[in-house]
């Protein structure tokens, strides 16, 4: 098991055991400013919402597969199509 599925892994297990509920990797949105974190979250298989308020642009953060991207979290209308 890679080190990002592992992240995704734990993540989930302590969501199942804090709330009872089953978790499934399409009920995980993973939330990054780097090109790693894009990485780790796809590579876990997971969706990737990419905040470009680091060092990495949006166009990067975008090119390495994070659907979506947005500048910073002040406006979350853009982010309600991804949260069930």
């Amino acid at each position: 098991m890679s080190a990002s599925r592992t992240k995704v892994a734990i993540a989930t297990d302590r969501a199942r055991a804090g709330t009872g509920a089953e978790v499934a990797l399409t009920d995980v949105l993973l939330t990054g400013d780097t090109l790693a974190d894009v990485a780790a979250g796809r590579a876990a298989g997971v969706a990737v919402l990419a905040v470009s308020t680091g060092r990495t642009s949006a166009a990067e953060l975008a090119g390495a597969g994070a659907t979506p991207t947005v500048r910073d979290l002040q406006n979350v209308s853009p982010l309600r199509g991804l949260l069930r």
